[in-house]
Parts: C-alpha cells; structure tokens; sequence
C-alpha cells in the first residue's frame, strides 16, 4: 500500500482488511450486489476494449481473478493481474499458471511501472477506494501507445452514491463525471477520452442495465 499522510493511511488500512475478508470468505463477485452486475461491468469492458484478441493486458486490482480469465478466454495475448491482497495472489498462480499474477498497488509506480506496458490496461471497481491522481498517473503509464485504460466506477453524482459516500466519509471516495474526464485530460498524449453511464432498468428480469451513449463532456 501507498502511503500519503494520514488520511489515505487511513483509507487503504480499510481496504485492505475490507478486502482481506473479502477474498478469505466472501463470493466470488466480492463487493458487487450480485454475480449478474459484475458480469455486466466486465462485459462493458470488453465493449470497451473493442477487442482484446491478441493484444497484451493488465488487470489492475484483478480480485480473485474473474475478469483476467475472461480476458485469457477472450484470445488476449498475454494477461497479468494486479492484486494487493498477497494470499489471493499465490492462490491465484497455483490454479490459473496461464495467467501472471502479481501482487501490488495499483497506486505503487514501482510496482506497476515493474510489470511492462499493455495494449489493455483495466482498472474495474477501483478508483472509490485509492487516491485518483496518483492511480490515473501510474496506470496510464502502463498503457503502450495506441492502447486504451478502461476503467469502472461508481460515478459521485448518482445520488445513492453520494448517500454511500456520506456514510464512509475518506474511505469510499468515487469521483462524479466531470472530475473523471478532467483527471484523463490531465495525463500526457491522450488522443482520445470518453465516459459510458450504466442507467437502471424498470424492468430487470432480464437486462440489468442499458448502456448510455460515449460522451466526452459531463
């Protein structure tokens, strides 16, 4: 973990046990409501990627391994996922050897910067809980020219995430639309830049979410 004074401290202590408890004894959807919408948000990834046939790609808190293994089934080249919880790690080389698993910050330059750079670099369901700046600086610099950084988050100006936020003040800290697209403008020679919602479903029973139109404006 990356310290910077005592609230991020603070903050990536909680995780850390969070998630801890999490991979020992939880589902394999760890934080998502249900196994559904983390099938969703990962297949968003993909439509995102484009495609990820044959290309390098890095898994950026990579969890117990889900979304890396969809990535390896989908015809990725090469596949590394990024994990600071360290038993989930060594658990993860001895049943998936096909994939490069390591263990590491997202926030660590060093350790991030130690793994190479990717045509794909996904950062899926972790910005609420790490610094932005210092999580967008080191894994954009993970991604090969002409690739892509795809990331999830819950976006701060839902109300229900701002209620969630409230009640974990300096612990659960996702960002709304327009700080995520000008933290991406920030970073150096990005060609391009745009955010897809998830809106809710009335209905449910079959499709979770519908997918809203790639903006690059709030």
């Amino acid at each position: 973990m990356v310290a910077g004074g005592e609230p991020a401290v603070a903050r990536d202590a909680y995780w850390h046990r969070t998630f801890s408890e999490l991979h020992t004894s939880g589902p394999a959807h760890l934080d998502y409501a249900t196994a559904e919408e983390q099938a969703f948000t990962f297949g968003a990834c993909l439509l995102a990627s484009a495609s990820v046939a044959d290309r390098t790609c890095l898994d950026a808190g990579c969890g117990k391994g889900g979304f890396a293994r969809m990535l390896h089934a989908a015809g990725a080249l090469q596949v590394v996922g990024l994990d600071y919880i360290d038993e989930t790690i060594q658990a993860l080389r001895r049943s998936d050897p096909h994939i490069r698993w390591e263990s590491g910050s997202v926030c660590d330059a060093v350790a991030v910067g130690g793994l190479g750079v990717f045509d794909r670099v996904f950062a899926i369901e972790i910005l609420q809980c790490v610094s932005p700046a210092s999580m967008f600086h080191g894994l954009w610099s993970a991604v090969a020219p002409n690739g892509r950084l795809i990331g999830v988050t819950p976006n701060a100006d839902n109300p229900f995430v701002r209620r969630r936020a409230a009640e974990r003040p300096g612990l659960y800290a996702p960002l709304g639309c327009a700080a995520i697209i000008e933290s991406m403008r920030r970073l150096p020679d990005v060609a391009e830049l745009g955010v897809m919602g998830f809106a809710w479903r009335e209905d449910r029973s079959s499709v979770l979410y519908d997918l809203l139109p790639l903006t690059s404006t709030p």
